[in-house]
């Protein structure tokens, strides 16, 4: 049974986790009304990084059987999103490079979220 401190730390993450999901789907389905880009692919650079940090709780936390499903829930995510995009008329428009900058990020999470794991679970 894990302990308190652990339960709580859990807990945090999984807190954490749950509000990033909110934010990233706000950000991805609200009306486009930023400031131009500041450098080149901006937008492909945050997509890859949202969609790695959203996988990489999953990552750390699910027992490895359950990997699969948690990249296939990502990525079926990330081609909603831009889905949603593209049926919507708020100034936004699916783009499949966007949704290959989410699938970049999810395999960095996988890879990066598994070498972390394999450290700590040897200590």
């Amino acid at each position: 049974m894990p302990k308190q401190g652990e339960r709580a730390m859990w807990a945090g993450l999984g807190v954490v986790s749950g509000l990033g999901m909110a934010l990233a789907a706000w950000l991805f389905i609200a009306p486009d009304v930023g400031p131009p880009p500041a450098i080149p692919f901006q937008d492909k650079i945050f997509h890859a990084v949202a969609f790695a940090c959203l996988t990489g709780p999953g990552v750390l936390v699910l027992p490895r059987r359950y990997l699969w499903f948690w990249g296939a829930h990502m990525v079926a995510l990330g081609g909603g999103i831009e889905l949603v995009q593209a049926r919507g008329d708020e100034g936004r428009s699916g783009d499949v490079l966007d949704f290959a900058a989410d699938v970049v990020g999810i395999l960095v999470a996988l890879g990066v979220g598994r070498w972390l794991r394999a450290r700590f679970e040897r200590t």
